[in-house]
């Protein structure tokens, strides 16, 4: 009888901290952004930071309220890209995201997902937060792709050419990118004097979170290591004329700034179809980025968003 009467209590107290516990997060809760019938809330905010510091640690050198306005922006801007994904696929659906947390992890220096887990719960950020928002940011690349790759038109012509003109030895360049746009309240040289002035006081992984429309912004513009024979050469030739950072360079997707991270020569037999596979891959990444670039505008058009 004392033993159930125990449980009883046990069992209330338990009841009534849970209660409290979600009472609390409510009084605390507050809604910044409305799109469509989506909320976003102070609560997400936070965790929109702890998922971005995670991914690009570089952020950290930038104010709090920088990191406010482009965590806010990144959860605005996936919120619409869910609602259009939501069209196209359950988003509920079991292991969704399975291969892309996957991939991620294989690619990092976690040796489980459970070691993953270990890290996120360090930070205070859950996975099932890191795991919706990493599907969403990589559904959203597979649905471009899928959706655009009918148009993409790629000259192998000038690829092979551009391949059979290149020496054995060549050079291998980590490069780090700030993709940007030119829009019609300001001026070049008012965004490019602005980019550079944060760069100088925050680095470049930072001003690329701010500045870049690349998907690489979330990854402090990492590209990793690309072979001087992959790289046109009107972009090459900037690389050559600059030790750390380039100019802007005009593309057919905006401008172009890209830091040289580290530089190595190296000696290779070239493999004509293994090169030209990369150099289609990389083009196609270049004309995916245009096109989403354009569809999310058109559908952020579309979209009712107010802010509180």
């Amino acid at each position: 009888m004392i033993n159930n009467k125990k449980k009883y209590i046990i069992f209330t107290l338990l009841f009534l901290l849970t209660f409290i516990s979600v009472a609390v997060a409510k009084i605390n809760s507050k809604i910044l952004i409305k799109i469509s019938d989506e909320i976003i809330t102070n609560i997400d905010l936070e965790n929109e930071k702890k998922f971005l510091i995670f991914l690009n640690p570089k952020l950290n050198n930038l104010s709090n309220d920088q990191i406010n306005k482009i965590s806010l922006s990144s959860l605005e801007n996936r919120k619409i890209k869910e609602i259009e994904l939501r069209k196209f696929f359950d988003l509920n659906q079991d292991n969704i995201g399975s291969k892309f947390i996957d991939n991620f992890i294989s690619n990092t220096n976690y040796d489980s997902k459970d070691t993953f887990k270990i890290k996120l719960n360090e930070i205070n950020l859950e996975y099932s937060f890191f795991e919706k928002n990493f599907t969403i940011d990589n559904l959203w690349r597979e649905f471009i792709y899928n959706r655009f790759k009918s148009q993409i038109k790629i000259d192998t012509i000038k690829l092979k050419k551009q391949i059979e003109n290149q020496k054995n030895e060549i050079e291998e360049l980590n490069l780090s990118e700030i993709l940007f746009e030119v829009k019609p309240n300001k001026t070049f040289e008012e965004l490019n004097n602005q980019i550079y002035s944060e760069i100088d006081k925050s680095g470049f992984e930072a001003a690329a979170s701010i500045f870049s429309i690349s998907d690489s912004k979330n990854f402090g513009g990492k590209l990793g290591w690309v072979k001087s024979s992959q790289i046109s050469k009107k972009i090459y030739s900037q690389i050559k004329m600059q030790k750390k950072i380039t100019k802007p360079i005009k593309t057919n997707n905006g401008f172009l700034i890209l830091k040289i991270n580290e530089r190595r020569k190296i000696k290779e037999k070239i493999n004509l179809e293994q090169e030209l596979n990369k150099l289609i891959n990389l083009e196609t990444e270049k004309e995916l980025n245009k096109f989403g670039y354009i569809y999310f505008n058109k559908i952020k058009k579309r979209i009712f968003i107010s802010e509180n």
